[in-house]
């Protein structure tokens, strides 16, 4: 008879399909916020042509991503199953061989798998967590920096449209 597992994680992964990912950094999509309906603030079709390589090399990162955080709820899961199968196990002997006290030791012995299991599964997130929060505090001086380059660039650019159009 089959039962529904209430730890099926199947619509929680879907979030961390690598194709979804990937298509929500298709860079068409990624560029119609620059867009205004009135008029065009730059030639987008080039920038996008321009940067192909790079959106490209951004959503197989993206992807890559998306793929590590599915493995590492699959590796919650199996946590999760290695540790509450042995209690699974002992309650299944302890039914064959029931006496008053099976219903209290089965509940206590699943209650303390489970425990275990939650902990790591959550030190396990936590890890995960950390190390993207290092990861984005290394890369945040390359942001400012690029940010600041980014604007200097513009800054010039407008200097010199202001000084060809004479104004």
């Amino acid at each position: 008879m089959a039962q529904n597992n209430p730890w099926d994680m199947t619509e929680m992964m879907k979030a961390f399909d690598p194709e979804r990912i990937a298509r929500m950094w298709n860079p068409q999509a990624m560029m119609t916020m620059f867009q205004q309906p009135q008029a065009q603030m730059f030639d987008l079709e080039g920038v996008i042509r321009a940067n192909q390589r790079n959106f490209e090399a951004m959503q197989e990162a993206n992807k890559s991503a998306a793929e590590a955080y599915k493995d590492l709820l699959d590796k919650q899961m199996e946590i999760f199953d290695k540790m509450t199968r042995a209690a699974r196990q002992q309650y299944e002997w302890a039914e064959e061989t029931a006496g008053p006290e099976t219903m209290t030791a089965r509940t206590k012995a699943m209650n303390d798998a489970v425990e275990e299991a939650l902990g790591l599964m959550r030190r396990m997130a936590e890890q995960a967590r950390e190390a993207n929060r290092e990861a984005y505090a290394q890369m945040q001086g390359q942001i400012d920096e690029t940010v600041s380059r980014v604007e200097r660039q513009a800054q010039k650019t407008a200097q010199q449209a202001k000084g060809a159009t004479g104004g």
